[in-house]
C-alpha cells in the first residue's frame, strides 16, 4: 500500500464524512456532487486548511483507484 497508518486513517475519515454528507458510497458520485462537497467544507470553516482537501482528494483519488476506476 505505501502509506501509513495515519495516512490511511485520514483518508478513510474524510471518505467517511463525504459519504454521509451525499448518504451514498462515494463510487455514486458525480464529479459535481464532489466540487460542492468541497465547496461546502470550505464555506464552512473560517479557515480552511490545505491539508483538510488534500487528505479529501487523496482519499477518494485512492479509494476510486482500489475500485479499478482509475488505471
Amino acid at each position: 500500500m505505501g502509506r501509513s497508518q495515519s495516512t490511511f486513517n485520514n483518508y478513510s475519515r474524510h471518505v467517511a464524512s463525504i459519504s454521509l454528507y451525499f448518504g451514498k458510497i462515494p463510487t455514486e458520485l458525480d464529479p459535481e456532487q464532489v466540487q460542492d462537497y468541497l465547496f461546502y467544507q470550505q464555506k464552512k470553516s473560517k479557515t480552511p486548511s490545505q491539508t483538510y482537501f488534500k487528505h479529501c482528494v487523496y482519499g477518494l483519488r485512492f479509494l476510486l483507484k482500489s475500485e479499478g476506476f482509475f488505471i
